[in-house]
């Protein structure tokens, strides 16, 4: 990628792709994989936890993701409760 003038285009690319359901589950786990790179770089530039999706994602679409990510590190929900509970809240 070029610029962050491309990331408009690559999100209708993605977008288009969740509608059409043409990737593999390899192929999705790999552009979830980068995302996560992604958001975790950014957030650590930023110094804080930034917003990670828009209102635009529903409440199930957002839990699945996380259940999946949580599942996907072998955490408990415990494990988890102690992760959420060290950082503070999206500013």
């Amino acid at each position: 990628m070029s610029s962050s003038d491309d990331v408009p285009g690559v999100v209708a690319i993605l977008e288009q792709l969740a509608d059409s359901a043409a990737l593999s589950p390899d192929q999705v786990r790999e552009v979830v994989s980068a995302a996560t790179r992604l958001y975790a770089a950014a957030s650590s530039r930023a110094g804080h936890e930034l917003p990670p999706v828009g209102p635009e994602v529903s409440t199930t679409d957002a839990v699945t993701l996380a259940c999946a990510l949580v599942r996907s590190q072998n955490l408990t929900p415990f494990e988890m409760a102690v992760w959420f509970s060290r950082g503070p809240a999206a500013k």
